[in-house]
This record gives C-alpha cells, structure tokens and sequence, in this order.
C-alpha cells in the first residue's frame, strides 16, 4: 500500500511540475496577445455634451514588436457586465489591429459618460477570442468604470456658523482645498468652521474627513481624529453667491453653516 500511495505522490508531482514548467515556458517563450489586466478601473468625465469617449481598455503583446499587423477579436460576456450595450457603452468593431512595431492598443469601444449616473459603478466583462498570435490565455477581464464632473470649488471662503453646537455665531475665513488627484473630492482647512476652537479650545479636526462635489451632488463624509463620523444632513441655501448646509456628527456636535466665495463666484446648483 505504501509503495502505491508513494508511486501516487511521485506521479502527482511530476505531473505538477510538468505544469508548472509548461506554464514557465509559455510565460517566458514564444509570443502571444492578451488583454491588459494592469488597469481596470476608469473614471469618465462627465461633460454635458452627450460625446462618446474611448473606452481605454487595451490589449497587449507579450512578444517583441512585430514586423506586421497583428488583428484580434473579442466578444463582450453580457452575464458578467452590469453596463448596457448602446447605453452606457458601445462596440465599435469586435476585432481590431495593432500595427506592425506597436506592442499595445486601445480596444475599439466607446463610453457614454452622460448616461450614467453619479453613483454608478459598471462593469464590463470582456474575452479575447482570437488572434493572429496564439491567445496568453482564455480569461474573462472585468473593467470597471464610472463618471465624475467638472469641479472648481477650490479657494478661499469666509463663513457664519450659527446654531451650532458651541452656542455661538461665529466668522471667519476657511480653505477649500483638493483632497488628491481624483476630480470633486475637497477638504476644509476646518471642518468645525472655529467651533472647535470656540468650544473646546482646540485645534480643527484632522482624520479622513473630506467634502465632495460630484456632478452636482455634495456630501461630507469620513471620521475625525477622534474616530467620530461627519455627514451633511441638508443643504438649505446654493446656486448662488450663498452655500449654506447643516452638519452633524456621530458625537453629537452639529451646526449649520453659510459659506461664501472670496473671489466672487456663485456656487454651483448643489443637492445631497
């Protein structure tokens, strides 16, 4: 029984590492196509005039430079995409050609960015079928995508914040500043707008707090370095010289606050 259950393990194992180094081959020799797997989450913006954008998704060689066009095909799996054909996307063509000496290429599909809403996250699942080079592999790559808005909240503003939880109207002036790279998403020099100061006699809060703007829609969101949560409960007052909103947080601090813009600008039309 012994010598049958070591001949087992014995013949398993050479069978894995027959796999193992067909796998390293196929990996290291050859020449193949693929579908680039390094990016696949996308971010549109959305513009108001209803243009179809490229898509971005790109398929790869995984080989020198070829000395003539390479074609390809692929399909769309409908059963694994939230995004809709026509809609939020369209196919341009199924099949597509990189030119000789290129070693990747922009899939021909397009993205509909005013067709979908803020909070939307597609996805779009997509196979290569076939090419003139042998295929790297036979798996479906999900993309994702969504849409953000043109956003230029950023600046200097001066504040009243009154019925607040420090029981004081208190003035001054806050910054508005981009929280990174990702378009809408801000943070106020003070999120308390001085009632931390006023109340407690300490500095603003810091944390993960940030202010968004996204195609019209605010929020405020994240917790402060005390680990309670802040949100913005209504907007009472925008589209306008006057941004005027009600805070509250999960510690039981509130307030409502109108902010304006120093450089004279209204505020864009804004809703929770």
């Amino acid at each position: 029984m012994k010598k049958y259950l070591y001949s087992f393990f014995v013949l398993s194992f050479a069978l894995l590492a027959s796999s193992c180094n067909d796998e390293i081959i196929k990996t290291l020799d050859g020449e193949y196509i693929t579908l680039s797997s390094t990016n696949t989450d996308f971010l549109y913006l959305r513009a108001g005039d209803f243009q179809a954008v490229p898509m971005g998704a790109e398929v790869g060689l995984i080989a020198a430079p070829q000395a003539s066009d390479v074609s390809y095909t692929f399909e769309v799996v409908d059963s694994l995409s939230t995004a809709i054909a026509n809609l939020h996307y369209s196919v341009d063509s199924n099949s597509g050609v990189l030119p000789a000496g290129d070693v990747s290429g922009v899939l021909p599909i397009s993205i509909s960015p005013d067709n979908i809403e803020q909070d939307e996250v597609l996805t779009l699942a997509l196979l290569l079928t076939s090419a003139d080079l042998e295929l790297a592999n036979d798996k479906v790559v999900t993309y994702t995508f969504s849409i953000t808005c043109e956003s230029e909240l950023a600046g200097t503003v001066d504040y009243t914040h009154f019925d607040n939880f420090a029981g004081q109207t208190l003035n001054g002036s806050t910054e508005i500043t981009l929280a990174g790279m990702t378009p809408g998403i801000y943070r106020f020099e003070d999120f308390s707008f001085g009632a931390w100061t006023a109340a407690y006699g300490i500095d603003p809060p810091t944390g993960t707090l940030e202010f968004s703007h996204i195609c019209g829609i605010v929020s405020m969101y994240g917790t402060d370095n005390y680990g309670d949560t802040w949100q913005m409960d209504e907007v009472v007052e925008a589209d306008g010289p006057n941004f005027t909103f009600k805070w509250s947080n999960t510690y039981g601090e509130f307030g409502t606050v109108t902010l304006t813009r120093q450089d004279g600008e209204n505020w864009p039309k804004l809703s929770l």
